[in-house]
């Protein structure tokens, strides 16, 4: 009996030596690259909770914008250096599928939208508004509608500040849902009027500093600089407001493609798409979070989310700018 009892103690030992080498070796530890075109405010407050959850899991984020990421990755197709992109509308991602690989995600089937094949997940649903500097105009110059933005005032007034599609992917969803509405004729006599800036950034900075008395704005950070008492004020036109939903994506040949997966699983949870919300005041792609408070319902917005390839926006963008001397 008492040969049989060590032999049983000998064998629970080594079974959870086992285990606990295993539960070790499942233990993650490493780095990750992260291409993403979002600002501190957005990436700051998830990254912390991600690296509380993944303490020795150093998250490395590269700014810049849409365009530039992706003709990044594009040169470093054969040799990648990013393992996630996250960022940019999901036809951007649709438009160069070639340089993401296929994973279904732990909360795809929670989202609003799913990628069938898989490549691009949603993160938040955002809408582009007019965004006005109450110090350059009186609430009666406000447009209105979209449409309003042609009228040559507005060139007299300062301009209107456009994002270059060709750098912004928030100026390709602009652009192109614009001309959704209205066609290329009328994007034309909008960029007469516009001030085209190298990138969305330098778009949001030039109405808030009242370089231009107005121009479009993400309305997460519309809202927020809103409620800080900020000179601007965002205007949901009547007609027209341009829409994304965001997405990320795992990146082809990720060099560490299971750390990946985990950021990307992380991106889709819940605790995410409330920070999301509550913090960085953007709409979750999650069925199952509500809104930011102060925003208005999407089902009362005339909504025109992009149309075309980025290629085939980005073209005929550039071809206005040549016939506009620009």
């Amino acid at each position: 009996m008492k040969k049989i009892f060590l032999s049983l103690v000998l064998i629970c030992t080594v079974s959870l030596t086992g285990l606990f080498a295993a539960g070790q070796s499942e233990k993650l530890s490493g780095s990750i690259t992260v291409y993403s075109p979002h600002g501190a405010e957005i990436t700051g407050p998830i990254v912390s909770l991600y690296n509380k959850k993944y303490p020795d899991v150093k998250v490395e984020l590269i700014k810049a914008g849409t365009g530039e990421l992706l003709s990044r990755l594009r040169a470093e197709k054969n040799n990648p250096a990013a393992d996630v992109m996250w960022g940019g509308s999901t036809i951007l991602f649709e438009s160069a599928a070639d340089l993401f690989a296929p994973y279904k995600a732990a909360n795809d089937k929670d989202m609003i939208k799913q990628d069938p094949n898989n490549k691009w997940h949603p993160f938040s649903i955002l809408c582009q508004p007019v965004l006005v500097n109450t110090s350059r105009l009186k609430p009666a110059e406000y447009q209105k509608t979209i449409k309003e933005l042609t009228d040559p005032v507005w060139k007299k007034r300062g301009g209107i500040a456009l994002a270059d599609p060709n750098k912004s992917g928030t100026g390709f969803t602009i652009v192109s849902g614009i001309s959704n509405a209205y066609g290329w004729g009328f994007v034309k006599e909008l960029v007469k009027n516009s001030k085209v800036t190298p990138g969305s950034d330098a778009m949001f900075k030039a109405v808030l500093d009242g370089e231009v008395p107005a121009g479009f704005i993400n309305e997460d950070l519309g809202i927020k600089w809103e409620q800080a008492g900020q000179p601007v004020k965002m205007i949901y036109a009547s007609d027209v407001v341009t829409v994304q939903i965001d997405a990320y994506g795992l990146v082809k040949g990720a060099p560490h493609s299971k750390l990946g997966k985990t950021f990307i699983d992380f991106l889709g949870s819940k605790p995410v798409a409330e920070i999301a919300r509550n913090t960085i005041k953007r709409r979750s792609a999650r069925k199952d979070v509500s809104p930011p408070e102060g925003l208005p319902a999407l089902g009362d917005l005339k909504l025109y989310p992009e149309s075309e390839p980025r290629t085939v926006v980005t073209a005929k963008f550039n071809k206005i700018l040549k016939e506009l001397g620009r």
